[in-house]
């Protein structure tokens, strides 16, 4: 496949990956439904989607995953199921992406 029919190829997957994280699917559904190896292809693919959007539209995608990502820490938080390693574990991921989406592109 030629480096043009891969670019369309990913833009398109990144797309898909954008509308159905804003539709409220987890990462890792994503990436099974979309055959990604790990949830965090997902995440890459979504980072690079936004990248591509004009600002006004990505800032507003920005805060509604901020809003997803916030009230997920809240859950974690709050799981008494959890111990303090896994706990810290997902807040930290939950960080991670944070700062991957807020940074500029």
């Amino acid at each position: 496949m030629s480096d043009s029919l891969d670019a369309a190829a990913s833009e398109t997957a990144d797309q898909e990956v954008l509308r159905r994280r804003g539709k409220g699917e987890a990462y890792a559904r994503i990436s099974r439904h979309m055959g990604f190896d790990r949830s965090a292809d997902a995440q890459t693919a979504f980072v690079r989607a936004l990248g591509r959007l004009p600002a006004p539209e990505a800032d507003r995608i920005r805060v509604e995953e901020t809003s997803r990502l916030d009230r997920l820490a809240e859950q974690i938080r709050g799981d008494a199921e959890r111990n303090d390693i896994d706990r810290a574990r997902r807040l930290a991921t939950i960080e991670r992406l944070r700062t991957r989406i807020n940074q500029p592109t």
